[in-house]
């Protein structure tokens, strides 16, 4: 078998097939971190990785960052096996991308399915370049000019409204600060993509009234089809984003089914800059 891509839909995602060792020698990174940028999601399929391959795996692609005490982290909803993911896991349902408490935001993660929901449980991701993109130029130019406030407690509270002590110590705005970054990326490579989702508490500069609505009307965007890839996992699947230009969400599903992913997370590359900054 040699490598072949496959379309998944226009906008976002593409099935890369390609022999494992290929892929584990390193020969294939040039192709595939472009691969990345253009089209937001790879998906390899019927490889069967080991935790050890997935991790070399991530090496071809750029630095994996140890979180939580480990080089792969376990996305489980099984408090148990997952004791501080799980407590996120809800949250996780809305849309977002990782670290946006952070300058430099993961470049991607390489996620396996190690055992997969029997409802439920899909991944959505939704490309922001494409949407700004796509928006007049007015509205660009104005969304250039903007900075949103986001948060981990923002998002966590769409389903936590009364939090307890112990979710505020994990995951609130005294442990994981708010920060506040431009509304529009711009990319080291020149093109722009809009830094949104769930996380975000409010437009600065705009009264609250405006900010909601505002607010409401881009995420919004991120719900038409044309934007959007729902990847229904398989076990064995191998899964790569671009967390720079592409947020997600999980399918809610029952928390007690066993659903288990293994995560490696690539460290930023570049910073979130404003335009013309």
């Amino acid at each position: 078998m040699g490598f072949e891509t496959v379309t998944l839909t226009p906008r976002i995602g593409s099935q890369v097939k390609a022999p494992l060792a290929q892929l584990l020698d390193g020969s294939l990174t040039g192709v595939l971190r472009a691969l990345l940028e253009e089209r937001g999601v790879l998906l390899f399929r019927g490889l069967g990785m080991t935790d050890e391959q997935q991790l070399q795996f991530g090496k071809t692609l750029g630095t994996p960052r140890h979180e939580h005490g480990t080089d792969i982290t376990k996305v489980s909803s099984d408090k148990k096996a997952s004791p501080i993911f799980a407590e996120y896991t809800q949250g996780t349902f809305f849309f977002h991308f990782d670290d946006t408490y952070m300058q430099y935001p993961a470049l991607a993660s390489v996620l396996l399915a190690r055992t997969v929901a029997p409802q439920g449980g899909q991944t959505e991701f939704a490309n922001t370049y494409a949407i700004y993109e796509d928006l007049p130029e007015e509205e660009q130019r104005y969304l250039d000019t903007l900075q949103a406030v986001h948060s981990q407690e923002t998002i966590q509270r769409k389903v936590f409204s009364d939090p307890t002590k112990f979710q505020l110590s994990l995951w609130g705005e005294g442990a994981i600060p708010a920060t506040t970054h431009p509304l529009v990326w711009q990319h080291q490579s020149g093109r722009k993509s809009l830094l949104i989702g769930e996380t975000m508490s409010r437009i600065v500069g705009l009264e609250p009234e405006e900010s909601d609505a505002l607010v409401r009307r881009i995420l919004d965007l991120a719900e038409r089809p044309e934007y959007l890839y729902r990847h229904d996992w398989q076990i064995g699947d191998v899964l790569v984003w671009d967390n720079t230009g592409t947020m997600h969400r999980v399918v809610p599903f029952d928390l007690d089914c066993g659903r288990e992913l293994l995560r490696v997370k690539l460290a930023g590359e570049e910073p979130i800059m404003a335009v013309g900054a």
